[in-house]
């Protein structure tokens, strides 16, 4: 067993929403890796965060996960395939949290960030390739204690590798890596984790 596996196995926590984690598995939906979730978590109870965007909603997983450390805790996610938005509502619905939460059908690249409102929290969590758009796009958003968390920066250990061979997943991989190398160098204050397929938090 290596250190990182033996972490994970230490972060585990009881599934609190089986059904819906029983779904992305059978139905291949991609969703946050355990440990990581538990550190995205862990860091909404340590900095009290209630008002949370999230760039990707897929099922509503991750979104069921933040909104269940509070109860005052309002989640706007936003999620381009149809299919996947209502699969993530009903999940709120069913669950108790849909009053909660303001979940929008549409592409991020092209909603006006104007009328969403201000935020404590952006959840980075969708396309990878453009993890820098939805960034710089969004980071306005925040308050001036805004914290930012981007999941997947890692790209499952692709960023290391030298020759990758399919383009359209090179491509992607030289971008997610371009956007670390640009938070890493920059003015905002950023933690890089190596816990389930990379963790990224940012702070002003």
């Amino acid at each position: 067993m290596s250190i990182l596996n033996y972490c994970a196995k230490l972060n585990e926590q009881n599934e609190m929403f089986p059904s819906v984690f029983d779904y992305a598995q059978e139905h291949k939906v991609p969703i946050i890796d355990a440990d990581s979730l538990n550190v995205l978590k862990h860091q909404l109870r340590l900095m009290n965060r209630k008002r949370i965007l999230e760039i990707g909603t897929a099922i509503g997983y991750s979104g069921l996960h933040m909104l269940s450390v509070a109860d005052d805790i309002h989640l706007t996610t936003i999620e381009k395939d149809k299919t996947l938005h209502d699969i993530a509502v009903e999940n709120f619905k069913t669950h108790g949290a849909l009053s909660r939460v303001n979940a929008i059908c549409m592409d991020a690249k092209e909603i006006d960030p104007d009328a969403l409102g201000h935020f404590d929290m952006l959840f980075i969590d969708a396309s990878k390739a453009n993890n820098q758009f939805f960034f710089e796009k969004f980071e306005p958003l925040l308050d001036e204690s805004g914290i930012i968390i981007v999941d997947n920066i890692l790209a499952r250990g692709l960023v290391i590798e030298d020759e990758i061979t399919n383009k359209n997943l090179n491509k992607m991989v030289k971008k997610v890596d371009a956007f670390n190398q640009f938070v890493a160098t920059s003015e905002f204050h950023a933690s890089f984790l190596p816990v389930g397929d990379g963790l990224l938090i940012i702070s002003r």
